[in-house]
């Protein structure tokens, strides 16, 4: 039984020492555009300072009951594209690249009116009951950032996306379409990662 366990830890020691050497492939992290807002990034790498990347966002859930009324609304979204890195000094990269967008927003009420977001900085009101209303959005963003290397295994970035989009409400018998191009306060994120 002693040999065993010492064949064991040599054997983990060996493996662990050669695994030390391999160079990480993939990265995962925290991405946060707000106090209120995070998801989760996966980074695969594709070739030398190229990645393919996936956002999670993990949008906002949240109900709401006044009287007989019960008021629900959920969100969520990804995105997925590909990432390319440039040195700027050792520990400092430029990072760029595109990725493709979706998210989906639904709005539920008993009864009453459900406002929701047009996309172009306003709202639209839908009045009636046994509101459901449903949002898809595709786009495509463009990644423009800087990525700090505290050491082989961990960073921290600062990326923006702006991006270009299109939506559409549906429910309730009627349609609202809307597209939007630019910044806003979900474009700029601080990202946490480690590499395995």
């Amino acid at each position: 039984m002693k040999l065993f366990s010492i064949v064991l830890a040599t054997g983990l020691l060996i493996s662990s020492v050669l695994y030390a050497q391999e160079s990480p492939t993939r990265e995962v992290g925290v991405r946060l555009t707000s106090f209120d807002s995070f998801g989760m990034v996966y980074k695969k790498k594709l070739d030398e300072n190229t990645y393919r990347r996936y956002r999670l966002a993990f949008g906002n859930i949240g109900a709401n009951f006044i009287r007989s009324n019960t008021m629900v609304a959920f969100s969520a979204g990804g995105a997925m594209g590909k990432e390319k890195r440039r040195n700027l000094t050792d520990k400092l990269q430029f990072i760029y690249g595109t990725e493709l967008i979706a998210s989906v927003g639904l709005n539920s009420s008993t009864s009453g009116s459900v406002t929701v977001d047009n996309g172009n900085g306003g709202v639209a009101t839908y009045t009636g009951s046994s509101l459901l209303l449903v949002t898809p959005s595709v786009g495509i963003g463009f990644v423009l950032g800087a990525q700090y290397n505290f050491n082989p295994r961990w960073y921290i970035s600062a990326e923006l996306i702006p991006s270009v989009t299109a939506s559409g409400t549906f429910g309730n018998g009627s349609s609202l379409y809307s597209i939007q191009a630019g910044f806003n306060s979900n474009s700029a994120g601080i990202t946490g990662a480690y590499r395995f």
